[in-house]
This record gives structure tokens, C-alpha cells and sequence, in this order.
């Protein structure tokens, strides 16, 4: 049996159950996990009523993560039109996803701010800019390749990271293991570092994402309400929007 006519028969169950099912996105690192419910199951497509903010993610992104307990794995979705101030999004193109949401649940926060951060070991001190930020790990981007002409980290090295977080006069020292190493241009790497802080600078790291998280939240409902605000298009993929 084609899979996408056999998630279109599992959905018309939860039509029929009034069963809702989870979607998962994220803003600006942020995870945007709430119920959803099929109200009309179409041939290739569903309609669903989802939460404000699911609606504004699914408007930027195009894409969602489904899950359910009657699906046999989460899906990948991409929505075709969206009524941000209706809250009703069309749905198609589901596919398997694995049977984990996995890291989609990790806050892993934006900075509002460029944060510096110095990456080093016994040999080279390395500057970069924080990418994005959760309480055991970093995201950042250097231009080493640039300034060295080459990237003088490897993947599973283990290093130190100095950062100061906005509002604070301390410099924070975190002891790390690179995890990733990926170029993003000719001079330009992204590195994904695990940090192991102790409790003073674990305490400092988690206040941070917290107040971040929050502001981030704060933002989500003013792009929410700027939409719904906007003349409501008659045509196009999304609604809601000039």
C-alpha cells in the first residue's frame, strides 16, 4: 500500500475520534510542540486546526513534524496554505521521520546579540560568534580558515570556550568537546561544541536561555498578532499575511 494513502486513513481515524496529534517546530531555537486536530481529510491532504503559534511557524516554514500514537512513526509534513488567523493549516507530502522527535524538544536559543566567544586549547585561541545556545552545548561560527587559513579544530578534540552572556561581568569558562565541524563558505566553519559547565557557570547558562526563551515567546506573539492584523489575502499559500 502507498504510505501516504496509509497516513491518510490514520488521520481520517483521528477525524473520526476526535484524536489529536502533536506537530513540532521550532523558533529561533526555540521548540513549538502543541495539539493539533484533523478537521477535513482530503485524498493527498489534511486540514488541521492548530495552536497560534504552530500556525505562524508553519507560515515561515513550510514544514512540521507529526506524532501520534496511532502513526507507526513520526512524519515530516509540508503545509501548502495556511490561515494564520483562522489557525487552520493544509497539510501534505508526509514522510517517515524516524520514531523520535529527538533534538526538536532541546531549547537551543538565538542570541538577540552577537555573543563572542574565544574557543582554545593548549596550542590556539580561536574567536567566533555564537550561533545559538542550550545548557549543554553551543553552536557557534568562526572565521579561523580566514584569519589562520585553516580550521584548526577537529571533531572530538577537547577545548575550553570563554563567553560573557549579556547583563554579566564574567567572563564564563566552559571546559568542551568539539562535535561538529561543517564549512559554510570558503573561510567560514560552523562548530558544534558539548559543554560540560559546572554549577556556577551551569546556573549562569540556564537564567540566560530561560530570560531568552521567554523574549523569544514575547516575539512569537507579536508575529502572531501582526498577521492576524494584516489584510487577509484571497489567494496564496499563506493567509493572513500582506
Amino acid at each position: 500500500m502507498d504510505p501516504s494513502a496509509e497516513y491518510i486513513r490514520i488521520f481520517s481515524e483521528h477525524t473520526q475520534q476526535n484524536r489529536p496529534v502533536k506537530l513540532y517546530n521550532t523558533y529561533r531555537g526555540v521548540p513549538i510542540s502543541y495539539e493539533a486536530f484533523i478537521v477535513r481529510v482530503d485524498p493527498w491532504y489534511v486540514t488541521a486546526s492548530v495552536h497560534e503559534f504552530q500556525a505562524v511557524c508553519l507560515a515561515l516554514d513550510n514544514i512540521t513534524h507529526i506524532q501520534s500514537s496511532l502513526l507507526p512513526e513520526v512524519l515530516r509534513a509540508r503545509s501548502i496554505t495556511v490561515d494564520v488567523r483562522a489557525r487552520e493549516a493544509r497539510l501534505t507530502e508526509f514522510l517517515s521521520a524516524g520514531q523520535s522527535v529527538g533534538k526538536r524538544t532541546m531549547v537551543r536559543v538565538q542570541p538577540k546579540e552577537p555573543i563572542d566567544v574565544e574557543i582554545f586549547d593548549s596550542g590556539r585561541r580561536v574567536p567566533a560568534i555564537v550561533a545559538d545556545l542550550s545548557t549543554n552545548g553551543i553552536g557557534v561560527v568562526t572565521f579561523a580558515a580566514y584569519i589562520y587559513g585553516n580550521m584548526a579544530f577537529e571533531r572530538g578534540a577537547e577545548v575550553f570556550t570563554d563567553l560573557r552572556l549579556p547583563d554579566n561581568e564574567q567572563t564564563v569558562r566552559f571546559q568542551g568537546r568539539i562535535a561538529s565541524v561543517n564549512p559554510k563558505g570558503k573561510y567560514t566553519h560552523r562548530l558544534g561544541l558539548t559543554l560540560n559547565p559546572n554549577s556556577a557557570s551551569e546556573t549562569m547558562l540556564k537564567k540566560y536561555i530561560a530570560g531568552r526563551q521567554e523574549e523569544i515567546l514575547m516575539e512569537l506573539k507579536g508575529v502572531y498578532d501582526s498577521m492576524c492584523a494584516a489584510p487577509r489575502k484571497k489567494t496564496g499559500p499563506i493567509l493572513g499575511q500582506t
